[in-house]
């Protein structure tokens, strides 16, 4: 007696092959994934994310620096010169050296009393924003150090221009540094406080 549930055949395996219809949907959907992937994966570059849609796109809403050559020279120079009292985010150390980031000094309206400051040095107190200051010891003079009035005055444009500090104040040049050099060029001792008060700002 015959098995009726099972079927009269066996399964076989052969070379039959693939539908047309099954490759054309397939290669249709493949370029419709390429269409998406290209216009919303940044050109598959790793810089790109949602919901920028190319680099060009990413570098256009980046905020931008100071796009001064001179300023990116006087970063330098701070770095050199300046970093080691007032720290490279010119938040200067508590008690020993006042800050320059926010200075009421450094955004002055003019560099005249900053450029002489910083030229010849500072000796005593000194009250920044409101701030009584008294450093355990004095600035020193920078002008015999920095003799080249480019440098200096890129130096003296990095700190009243870097805004990452809150400062914005105006660029210094080369001739107005060379001018205070001319005149204080017989100077020996330090500025105070007081005698920079005597100097107008610009």
């Amino acid at each position: 007696m015959s098995d009726s549930s099972k079927p009269d055949f066996e399964p076989t395996a052969s070379n039959a092959p693939v539908p047309v219809g099954f490759i054309v949907a397939f290669v249709v959907l493949f370029y419709l994934s390429t269409l998406y992937l290209d216009g919303n994966a940044g050109g598959f570059d790793a810089k790109v994310y949602e919901p920028f849609t190319s680099l060009d796109v990413v570098k256009a809403v980046q905020p931008k620096g100071n796009m001064d050559p001179r300023f990116e020279k006087g970063k330098a120079a701070y770095a050199i010169y300046c970093s080691a009292c007032h720290q490279s985010n010119g938040a200067g150390s508590p008690g020993q050296f006042p800050p320059l980031a926010g200075s009421d000094w450094v955004n002055a309206e003019g560099p005249n009393r900053i450029i002489r400051l910083v030229m010849n040095g500072l000796a005593g107190p000194i009250v920044v924003n409101g701030e009584n200051w008294a450093p355990p010891a004095q600035m020193p003079p920078w002008g015999p150090v920095i003799t080249d009035d480019e440098e200096f005055a890129c130096l003296m444009t990095y700190i009243r221009g870097e805004s990452e500090w809150g400062n914005s104040a105006s660029p210094v040049t080369a001739e107005q540094v060379e001018a205070v050099r001319a005149e204080v060029s017989s100077r020996v001792a330090p500025w105070t406080q007081e005698e920079l008060f005597q100097t107008p700002e610009q």
